[in-house]
């Protein structure tokens, strides 16, 4: 018998258009399926996926519960689901973790290899259930052991923005050391990641923001310059290799300016708008590689996972808030002035804090 025996409290959207309807429900709890394990959840870090996820639906459609990141402990195993060996260490044997273990989520389903992309990555929050509730059922081999060095809000906040910022960076941009990366937007969950990652590669990194404290707030992170977001196409900087933008039609078009001959562009997201004006003189006489990337596979996961114990990266927090606070948390956050990630508190976890100094 666990918790979830007596259903559980959980983040849903329906009912209402856009934001109006989310709320906080008590709905049946989720069993394991084949292959599945029952993860009772601490902390699930709020990505613009499930912005953009309540944004686009009109309250017609039946009730979802939101929600592609956590961190929490295996309190039940599906049939024939295999445990690991057990314990909170580096690597799991068998299909996944064993009853006990304290594991963070890969949020990404059915795609296991990172040259293998689907024509439309599938999270969870999606099509599965999210996990902004106090239980969430998932593949075994979605459970990962959590790096010692991260909290609780820490670790909740990681799997979206790492696999999206890893292969953003690496597998699509293909950076190497010393070169230099432009980020416009800095202050998402995702651009902080780049900028952590980028660093710890070895590149030199410029962001842009209209916030002077966003600004000031990478470079005390490690940017070598922050630029205001309106002054981009005029700033005098270094020929940039690789720009990684989430924000759309409001950078693109002058971040191509600032790349070398030869630079690359990579869009993971479209907060500003998806429609450019775009010069195709411009891309082939300078040689120009404009690519798309979404989130990222299982294979990038553990890669991005790896990747983060080895360099000690942490996840920006910008504030931890109780489950119960998620639908007005989400309105706050939908404006973009959060710092990093908000991050949802469970009933009856112990809160470890966790909003930034």
């Amino acid at each position: 018998m666990t918790g979830a025996d007596a259903g559980m409290l959980a983040l849903v959207h329906g009912g209402a258009p856009g934001l109006d309807g989310l709320r906080v429900a008590r709905v049946p709890a989720p069993e394991p399926a084949a292959g599945e394990v029952l993860l009772a959840v601490e902390y699930a870090g709020l990505n613009r996926h499930e912005l953009f996820t309540a944004e686009r639906r009109d309250g017609s459609e039946p009730a979802r519960i939101l929600g592609a990141d956590a961190v929490g402990r295996v309190v039940g195993l599906g049939p024939a689901t295999r445990p690991g060996r057990g314990g909170d260490g580096p690597a799991l044997g068998g299909d996944g973790p064993a009853l006990g273990d304290r594991v963070l989520l890969d949020p990404t389903l059915n795609w296991p290899e990172r040259a293998r992309v689907p024509e439309h990555p599938d999270l969870l929050g999606g099509r599965a259930p999210g996990t902004f509730a106090e239980f969430v059922a998932v593949p075994a081999g979605n459970a990962h052991p959590v790096p010692a060095h991260l909290s609780g809000p820490e670790a909740g906040a990681l799997g979206l923005a790492a696999v999206t910022a890893y292969r953003a960076l690496f597998t699509v941009g293909e950076l190497a050391a010393d070169e230099h990366v432009l980020i416009p937007g800095i202050g998402s969950g995702v651009g902080l990641l780049a900028l952590d990652l980028a660093l710890a590669a070895g590149a030199r990194v410029t962001v842009t923001s209209r916030s002077a404290e966003k600004r000031d707030f990478a470079l005390a992170r490690g940017a070598a310059a922050a630029v205001p977001s309106d002054e981009l196409g005029g700033a005098r900087l270094p020929p940039v290799d690789l720009v990684v933008d989430t924000v759309g039609a409001a950078s693109v078009p002058a971040a191509l300016g600032t790349l070398r001959p030869g630079g690359r562009v990579v869009t993971l997201g479209a907060t500003t708008g998806a429609e450019i004006r775009l010069s195709l003189r411009e891309l082939f006489f300078r040689q120009l590689s404009l690519r798309g990337t979404s989130v990222g596979s299982a294979e990038e996961f553990r890669d991005a996972l790896a990747f983060v114990r080895e360099h000690g990266i942490r996840p920006v927090v910008d504030a931890v808030h109780p489950l119960e606070e998620a639908p007005a948390a989400m309105r706050a956050s939908a404006d973009g002035r959060t710092l990093g990630k908000t991050v949802f508190r469970m009933p009856g976890t112990l809160d470890e804090g966790g909003e930034r100094p």
